[in-house]
């Protein structure tokens, strides 16, 4: 009786499905409180100066700072006479997902592809806890989110290769004489 039941028995993957299904959405929900947390918490850090980093003008791309999570242009030189300040109108500013400030110059101005000085500010990220700890979180979470599609496409071939053992693993030693075709 015992053998027919583990003969005919199916093999039941909904468990590992749903557990997989669960762990995606509870990364996925705990990666937006994090990056939520850490966003709110930007404003409350104290706020640096970088004074006259130098970038080269571009108008395609712009000029990433090197700076992380940076704030506000406060001017922008040329960087072979610092007396000449370059007008707003001639750059724009942008903040990318990442915190990087970007510099790019309008295209009619006189320094695409030359250096400029830019003194900018930027938030002190290393000077509350409470922000670090949900920036290096999320950040880890991220990591995570890279490597969970390794992780089903792994999890889905074991169960595969666990079918197909299952399948062919008992041949030899329920036919014949002493196990052999």
């Amino acid at each position: 009786m015992k053998e027919e039941e583990l003969k005919n028995s199916a093999v039941d993957l909904t468990e590992l499905a749903i557990g997989v299904i669960i762990l995606g959405i509870v990364v996925t929900v705990g990666a937006l409180l994090l990056v939520t947390m850490r966003d709110t918490h930007l404003t409350d850090l104290s706020v640096l100066t970088k004074v006259n980093e130098t970038a080269v003008g571009s108008n395609s791309t712009g000029a990433n700072l090197a700076s992380s999570w940076g704030k506000e242009v406060l001017a922008v030189t040329n960087s072979s006479d610092p007396a000449g300040l370059l007008n707003s109108a001639n750059y724009t500013t942008t903040v990318t997902g990442e915190g990087t400030l970007n510099l790019k110059l309008v295209d009619t101005s006189l320094f695409i592809g030359q250096d400029v000085n830019v003194t900018y500010t930027y938030y002190n990220t290393t000077s509350r806890a409470d922000w670090t700890l949900a920036n290096e979180s999320s950040v880890g979470l991220s990591e995570f989110g890279n490597w969970f599609k390794i992780i089903v496409i792994v999890g889905v071939a074991a169960v595969v290769l666990a079918l197909i053992f299952m399948a062919f693993g008992n041949r030899g030693s329920s036919s014949g004489i002493g196990g052999e075709y």
